[in-house]
């Protein structure tokens, strides 16, 4: 049986037997069974129920999770960005933490309220939400609420539009944009140029798209096929640091979804606001904490994973980010 949407063609079988990410060089089709690589502590629901996915009965493609304090910016909510279901194909569900919002005028936002998470805590708020939805949307886009979508490069008319026909096109298991703290890319972009030319990677200068090893979780695209096997957000070690949480799913995804994580190198994220918040600390000892429950965590066959070794032969975040031999795989 065949679920045919716009642009895409989504294959699955009653034994919802194999998905395949399309990767290069030693990596090129990777064939995994699903249900091979579900982890035994998810508490998401039972990927057997993934065989009687209904794919999206409408053209709504996305749905964009966020957390802010009451109603979602008018930055977000404008037109050209989320507001206009029609333009977008999405549906947005916001969680707000300090107070419940009171102009909920766009039919396809939906609002949540608790004052008593976290940021990873919330973002769990958010997941568990989308998963009790009757609708499987293509991509669950995870994101700051003080995100802005920059190209200055101006490939794109509006970089939100064009971020969304490049999941359609690259289907990546998780797509992700550069992230500046700044208001331009290049930054971002010579940063990573500059492992590539360390490690000897190509530097293929004209894709627009690069897989990569580590990545900001300001804005992430989660696909409907990996979704469940990345997140739930671990909540373990948010008393440590927040940023713990995102150290577990890079080696989640680096392990299960190698060369699967594919940023768009055009497109960049910048939150110019980037609140004060307690972030703090994280170090070899914390990460190596992490590394530790990711492995546990894991089916058996992927526990001595080269991903793993090198993780726990040096638990240095910037180390990994800028290392790994991700970077040097081809792009889609």
């Amino acid at each position: 049986m065949k679920c045919v949407y716009l642009h895409l063609t989504l294959c699955f079988t009653t034994a919802l037997t194999v998905v395949i990410f399309m990767w290069s060089n030693n990596y090129a089709k990777i064939e995994t069974k699903w249900s091979d690589m579900k982890p035994a502590s998810s508490t998401s629901r039972n990927v057997q129920m993934l065989k009687n996915i209904n794919l999206i009965s409408s053209k709504t493609r996305f749905l964009y999770l966020t957390q802010t304090e009451s109603c979602l910016p008018p930055m977000l909510s404008a037109v050209e960005v989320l507001g206009n279901t029609s333009a977008c194909l999405c549906d947005v569900l916001v969680l707000s933490y300090k107070q419940a919002c009171q102009n909920q005028t766009l039919p396809h936002v939906q609002y949540l309220f608790n004052s008593s998470t976290t940021f990873t805590t919330g973002r769990n708020v958010l997941y568990e939400e989308a998963m009790k939805r009757d609708t499987r949307y293509l991509y669950y886009i995870f994101m700051d609420d003080d995100i802005q979508l920059v190209d200055s490069t101006r490939t794109y008319p509006n970089p939100w539009r064009g971020f969304e026909n490049f999941l359609i096109d690259v289907e990546p298991a998780v797509g992700t944009v550069m992230f500046n703290l700044e208001t331009v890319p290049p930054y971002s972009m010579s940063r990573l140029r500059k492992y590539k030319m360390n490690l000897g990677c190509p530097l293929n200068e004209s894709s627009l798209w690069t897989p990569v090893a580590a990545f900001d979780a300001a804005f992430n695209a989660f696909h409907l096929k990996s979704v469940d096997y990345i997140l739930p957000y671990t909540e373990e070690f948010e008393s440590m640091s927040i940023w713990l949480s995102q150290v577990s799913t890079i080696i989640k995804c680096e392990v299960m979804f190698r060369g699967g994580v594919i940023t768009h190198t055009v497109i960049a994220a910048v939150n110019p606001k980037h609140r004060p918040y307690g972030r703090g600390h994280m170090d070899e000892h914390s990460i190596a904490a992490v590394v530790a429950s990711v492995e546990a965590s894991l089916p058996k066959k992927y526990k001595n994973a080269s991903v793993i070794m090198n993780w726990k032969k040096k638990p240095d975040f910037m180390y990994q980010r800028s290392t790994s031999s991700t970077l040097c795989l081809k792009p889609l």
